[in-house]
C-alpha cells in the first residue's frame, strides 16, 4: 500500500532521485493524480536512466530515448511517435500532479542497454496504427 508522504519527506525523495538521475539506472512506482483539464488517477512504474525514460501506466506505456518519444496504447493497437525533450519533459508534469506517492524506489548500476527506452514498431502486426510526427 502507498502512504502519503508528508512535503518533507516527498521533497527528501524527489532531491535523492534528481542527485542520483546521471548516475543510476532509476526504478520506481507511482500514484498521483494529474490535474489538468479533467482530474485523473495514474499509477504505474517508471525507469529512468539520464534523458531517458519509459513510463507504463493506466494502459499505456511511454518510452522516450531523450530524443523520441514513442506513446503506446495497447487496447486500441496505437503507437504515437514524437520529437521528445527527454527528461525535463518528464519532470515539467510534476507541476501537474498531486497526492504523488512513490514507493519501491530502486537505484540499479547505469546499463548500455537502452532498449527498454525505445520502442520497435517494426515488430508490430499490420492491425496497428503508427503515427510518425516527428
Amino acid at each position: 500500500m502507498l502512504l502519503p508522504l508528508t512535503a518533507g519527506a516527498q521533497q527528501k525523495q524527489l532531491s535523492e532521485i534528481a542527485a542520483r538521475l546521471q548516475s543510476a539506472r532509476i526504478s520506481l512506482q507511482y500514484d498521483c493524480t494529474w490535474t489538468q483539464d479533467v482530474p485523473l488517477r495514474l499509477t504505474g512504474t517508471l525507469l529512468i536512466q539520464g534523458d531517458c525514460y519509459r513510463a507504463e501506466g493506466n494502459g499505456t506505456l511511454i518510452c522516450c530515448d531523450g530524443r523520441n518519444r514513442w506513446i503506446v496504447d495497447p487496447e486500441s493497437k496505437e503507437v504515437y511517435i514524437e520529437t521528445a525533450e527527454g527528461l525535463e519533459e518528464l519532470l515539467a508534469m510534476r507541476e501537474s500532479l498531486s497526492e504523488l506517492k512513490l514507493s519501491d524506489i530502486r537505484y540499479l548500476p547505469l546499463s548500455e542497454d537502452l532498449s527498454p527506452f525505445v520502442f520497435d514498431t517494426e515488430t508490430l502486426d499490420p492491425d496497428w496504427v503508427v503515427t510518425d510526427l516527428r
